[in-house]
């Protein structure tokens, strides 16, 4: 084996705490993946030359407990990147974030929880509609909720649901009865739920292991160990009376797998790693126990699915392991080895073949402490090559340092059976065959706009030699092709299927209404509301649109200068305050737009202001004046009647209300009002006496 690089401007170092490692995805348009870590409270990503990617980092609220993850929660054909976070101490409040691959927050984030969050989010399709919902543990001790949240911020049907205890784990997510939809497996420190997409608890649920036993950080994992159909659940606890930790296996319907559970000398933090280690076809089990301890005490211990220990396991005693431990061809020799942590402050990820000896030329070296730091490999630069990311942390300082590696062997894509935290980047914690043949593929963009083009890209699994596409409403609407790219002319929702065939068998998939095509905004309709506005009663009015198929509305006021345009309550609606000029006349319309474009202006709708009132002379405009304006920090109202019972306040644009410090006149009826701690921008002065109210445009500047 070639020996394992450094890449260049490589370990970048921060200061902060980090857990549960990172991510690879792809936040640009390049053929290269980008690496996404927590630290602290920012969301940081970086290009493979260790410089920072384009609109990163970006703050969070509270403080992560786990990885991010990456998938797309809002129906976009893109990823977002999801953080969940917890306060410090107590960890029993909680933010969920997201943010747009360029750093932007998604709509409808951040979302305060019920209570912290535990460890790392998970992302999973519910109901089908090739979007991801946000899975996530949480916890208001003494009580524990699994939450589930759509992609717009809110809650998902039939969620939160109580659990008897707080969390300390992630959630899996996947199908464990064989009916192709996914179940939500969570634990409390007591207790191992099953539930339904609906938030229903199995029957057979939940399995409670007794004897003082508590799952804690250990996040289950699911797979289908006796090819069955149905995968089976395998969870690590640890008791608190024994001191030792139990691996579980758990049938659909929460009874025991035959041969289990097994048991460790320490406890268990890390998930299971399930995949085929000695390359016999099978599915095995490996997992690392933890205790504090002055001399190296604990293991790694590896099982075949009935619970055997496979040759040369468990390892002679080394210090704990905290993480999940990773599975894949580390050295290009075609077969599985395993890497994982160490805590203590050596610096080391420790490297074992799949017989349990220790790998030539490891462990990899860093600076800090690996523990709790789970590593992730891939092909960052899509050159073919083996990639491995890590990083240590100084227990005492919290200095970091991230690395990227070079392994300088073959990507081996088939024996990557476990390559990143809990098997992918949406950390739903399931097991997949790699080499099963099962069709999948993906869309990018999956939302078009009429006469567009998309990208299929083909994820299927298996030794697939071809491929048949099925494209109604695409042109052309079949192919052949492995990744072909298909253009579609009129808007609507169109199903794409796919079958694969290894030369003997064939496996098909359809995903319906996955593409979704739109076309331009149609002319909104003539804004409806109030059409005679008397000032002396209405400081402002509201007013309502529609347009069947738009994202959002502009709207325009003649003469601008007349009205300050602030949103209203719905996407459809804006509230106009209206200048307290003498009569005037105005036209409102508005203008739709969409991802496809934006419509022309809708019909005006003529409102007539103060038309029929009678202004008195004490209510013209010379009752109040302002200066200076612009102005920089103090503004001056001077009165020409007497300023007794005034109240002031300051209108911005998006109809937030800021109270000035001001002072109470003096006997030129001349008002001081200090600005100095207002945003500048442009605002409405509204003034109230007993008799009347007066409103100013005003302009605040830097």
């Amino acid at each position: 084996m070639d020996l394992i690089e450094l890449y260049p401007n490589w370990p970048v170092q921060l200061v902060g705490n980090s857990s549960r490692g990172g991510i690879y995805c792809n936040l640009d348009e390049d053929d290269e993946l980008e690496i996404v870590y927590n630290v602290e409270q920012q969301v940081y990503a970086w290009n493979v030359d260790g410089s920072v990617v384009d609109g990163w980092p970006q703050t969070v609220q509270l403080f992560p407990d786990g990885a991010p993850a990456f998938g797309d929660i809002d129906g976009d054909g893109e990823g977002e990147i999801v953080v969940s976070t917890r306060s410090a101490g107590t960890g029993n409040t909680g933010r969920l974030h997201a943010f747009h691959k360029d750093g932007t927050v998604v709509s409808g984030f951040p979302v305060t929880l019920i209570g912290g969050t535990t460890k790392t989010p998970v992302l999973a399709d519910l109901n089908g509609d090739n979007t991801f919902e946000i899975i996530l543990e949480e916890r208001a001790y003494p009580n524990g909720y699994v939450g589930v949240y759509k992609g717009d911020g809110t809650s998902y049907p039939g969620f939160p649901v109580t659990l008897d205890y707080i969390p300390g784990s992630a959630v899996a997510v996947g199908d464990i009865t064989g009916d192709n939809i996914p179940e939500i497996i969570a634990e409390s420190y007591y207790s191992i739920y099953a539930l339904d997409v609906n938030g229903n608890v199995l029957e057979g649920f939940p399995f409670t292991p007794g004897n003082d036993r508590v799952f804690s950080y250990s996040t289950p994992v699911l797979a289908d160990l006796d090819g069955d159909g149905k995968r089976e659940i395998i969870a690590g606890d640890h008791s608190s009376a024994a001191g030792n930790g139990a691996v579980h296996v758990l049938k659909y319907d929460g009874s025991f797998f035959p041969g289990w559970p097994k048991y460790t000398g320490y406890w268990i933090y890390g998930p299971p790693a399930v995949g085929d280690i000695d390359g016999d076809g099978s599915l095995d089990i490996a997992i690392g126990d933890q205790v504090l301890s002055g001399t190296p005490v604990s293991k790694v211990f590896v099982w075949d699915k009935d619970g055997n220990a496979l040759p040369g396991w468990p390892t002679t005693p080394i210090w704990a392991i905290n993480n999940q431990i990773l599975l894949a061809d580390l050295d290009g020799d075609n077969s599985v080895e395993l890497m994982w942590d160490d805590n203590t402050d050596a610096g080391v990820y420790l490297g074992y073949n799949h017989d349990g000896t220790p790998m030539d030329e490891w462990p990899l070296t860093v600076t800090g402490s690996t523990f709790f730091m789970n590593p992730f490999v891939t092909d960052i630069n899509n050159d073919g090559l083996l990639d491995i990311s890590g990083a240590g942390r100084n227990l005492i300082t919290s200095e970091i340092n991230f690395y990227l590696w070079n392994a300088n062997v073959p990507v081996n894509s088939e024996l990557a059976e476990l390559p990143v935290l809990q098997y992918n980047v949406q950390h739903d914690g399931v097991y997949i065959d790699v080499n099963v043949l099962n069709a999948n593929f993906v869309a990018t963009p999956i939302a078009l706009c009429e006469q567009e083009e998309t990208q299929f890209s083909d994820q299927s699994n298996g030794d697939v030699v071809s491929w048949e596409w099925e494209f109604p409403g695409g042109y052309p609407n079949a192919s052949v092709e492995q990744n072909p790219i298909i253009w579609y002319g009129t808007e609507g929702e169109y199903d794409v299927t796919l079958t694969v065939s290894d030369g003997t068998n064939s496996h098909t998939t359809t995903k319906a209404n996955y593409i979704k095509v739109a076309y331009e905004p149609e002319v909104p309709d003539q804004p409806t509301g109030p059409v005679v506005v008397e000032t002396s009663q209405n400081l402002f009015t509201f007013y309502e649109t529609s347009s069947l198929n738009a994202d959002e509305y502009v709207w325009e006021l003649i003469p601008d200068d007349m009205g300050l345009i602030v949103p209203g309550d719905t996407l459809n609606e804006v509230k106009i305050y209206w200048s307290q000029s003498n009569s005037y006349q105005v036209q409102l319309s508005a203008r739709a737009i969409n991802a496809c474009g934006e419509s022309e202006l809708s019909e005006p709708l003529v409102i007539y202001v103060n038309w029929n009132t009678q202004v008195e002379n004490q209510l013209s405009d010379n009752i109040i004046k302002m200066y200076p304006n612009p102005s920089r920090d103090n503004f001056f109202v001077e009165m020409t009647v007497p300023c007794v019972r005034v109240e002031l306040l300051l209108v911005d644009g998006f109809g937030r209300q800021f109270i000035p410090k001001y002072l109470i006149c003096n006997e030129r009826n001349l008002i001081t009002i200090e600005a100095g701690n207002i945003p500048k921008g442009v605002y409405f002065v509204v003034v109230k006496a007993e008799s009347y109210t007066k409103v100013k445009k005003l302009v605040l500047i830097e």
